[in-house]
């Protein structure tokens, strides 16, 4: 068995690592890299013989873990691509998304001869991303499914969005069956609605994520403190906006504010969701229930994610009209990173307001826009524009659907035995070499922090 770390090394975007067994090749996730030009550049590199690709083993949804599937296949992948139920059905809705995003910045630097081409190109197109949605094959929880003799693996929740699984692989070596885990995102177990990530008990070899690995998330119950943010931003008659991904922050967020409305902690405020992928992605909830906290299941399910004046806009004509709208209320936008997509039109129309706020509720990576403004950028360029930040810019730590460096010590305590080797990826510079220092440190475990493109062979 041998592994090969093809992405996020050094960052939390373009999650890829190459296993290679018995001749097969299997892509453990296949994700595109984001943030700033030189590292989304990485994704018009050549994948090396992708035709030669058997298999992917997809551990969730989110694009720095599934949006290459399209490039992939659009590069001569024809492999099956596994997943869970959950997983395939939020790729139903993403990928597609991905690729009109692809192709509206090929147009875009079309139209304004923004590209140093000739002729601008997406990396993929809706044909390539639909292409790569055929090929997907969904497997319940838990079942062992042997892929080649000798090479079977397993999906364990790991409770980071909806379908989120750890993947376990079991491989033959030298008449000794081996375990080789990778986390994929983890978990904290602090979300509203989603169940927490389940511990396993042995692995030889850990594939750890570390995007937190660095800091220790703060533990206050975040619904008081929106409510008074909230109450703060509209009570001196600004709009509240509020990027968030659309798989799992934006229903946390929408259940926080209608239990403050329900607990009259805030007034019942005008609440606008735009973000069509976020409103088909909250119906998927409802189909999803094993995944779901008791109070939140049956019918409860969409009560509880709706705050009593919710309006969803879908149009693009409708988006830019709320942008112009100067009544107060919150906007609930994607993307979470200000990577693109309609919550920049938002900021540019709020962000030089004094009595509008813009929240962050997620992780912000290295190079993005929401970085800048959260560490207090007072202009920013948005559309090839300069925008004055005039705004408000508040930040909550406690809503991360990642688990932080005392959740992943604590996960890992539950193994009973050491594994041969942990290697340590998704996660920039900092949180990589800090948790590096705790593991090895706190649990005597051997510690590896793989380069781009390095390969170890599992002995």
């Amino acid at each position: 068995m041998k592994i090969q770390f093809l992405g996020a090394n050094g960052v939390v975007t373009g999650s890829k690592t190459l296993l290679t067994y018995n001749g097969h090749r299997i892509l453990v996730d296949c994700g595109l890299f984001q943030g700033p030009k030189e590292i989304r550049d990485q994704n018009w590199a050549p994948f090396p013989d992708a035709k030669s690709i058997d298999a992917v083993i997809l551990t969730h949804a989110h694009i720095d873990h599934s949006g290459f599937l399209p490039r992939l296949v659009k590069e001569g992948f024809r492999g099956r691509v596994y997943s869970t139920e959950a997983t395939q059905d939020l790729c139903k809705i993403m990928l597609p998304d991905s690729a009109y995003l692809q192709e509206e910045d090929a147009f875009f630097a079309n139209k304004t001869k923004y590209s140093h081409h000739d002729l601008a190109l997406p990396l993929y197109t809706h044909e390539d991303a639909e292409k790569a949605l055929k090929l997907f094959y969904a497997l319940p929880w838990q079942k062992w499914t042997e892929l080649y003799p000798g090479f079977s693996f397993r999906f364990i929740r790991a409770g980071h969005i909806l379908g989120s699984s750890l993947a376990q692989i079991s491989f033959q070596k030298e008449n000794e069956t081996k375990i080789l885990t990778f986390s994929g995102d983890l978990g904290n177990g602090r979300s509203f609605i989603i169940h927490e990530p389940e511990y396993i008990s042995e692995t030889d070899y850990l594939v750890m994520e570390a995007t937190y690995g660095d800091r220790v998330q703060d533990k206050t119950n975040p619904i008081e403190e929106i409510g008074e943010i909230i109450q703060k931003v509209i009570g001196r008659g600004g709009t509240l906006i509020i990027p968030a991904f659309a798989v799992g922050r934006t229903q946390e967020i929408l259940y926080i504010i209608h239990q403050l409305e329900k607990n009259g902690r805030i007034s019942k405020v005008p609440v606008y969701l735009d973000s069509p992928m976020a409103q088909n992605v909250t119906q998927l909830y409802l189909h999803h229930q094993d995944e779901l906290k008791t109070e939140v299941k049956g019918d409860h399910v969409f009560s509880v994610l709706n705050p009593y004046q919710f309006h969803e806009v879908t149009s693009p004509d409708d988006s830019m009209l709320l942008c112009m709208n100067t009544d107060p209320k919150v906007v609930i936008s994607a993307a979470g990173m200000l990577t693109g997509g309609r919550i920049l039109h938002h900021l540019k129309a709020k962000l030089p307001d004094e009595k509008s706020g813009v929240l962050f509720v997620g992780y912000q990576a290295q190079g993005t826009k929401g970085l800048l403004l959260k560490n207090g950028l007072r202009q920013i360029r948005i559309h090839h524009q300069n925008v004055d930040v005039e705004a408000e810019i508040f930040s909550i730590e406690s809503l991360s659907a990642h688990a932080d460096s005392n959740d992943i010590i604590d996960w890992m305590r539950h193994l009973r035995r050491k594994p041969n080797q942990v290697y340590l990826n998704h996660g920039e510079t900092n949180p990589l070499f800090a948790l590096k220092y705790r593991i090895e440190n706190e649990l005597q475990f051997q510690v590896t922090i793989p380069g781009p493109g390095q390969e170890f062979i599992l002995d």
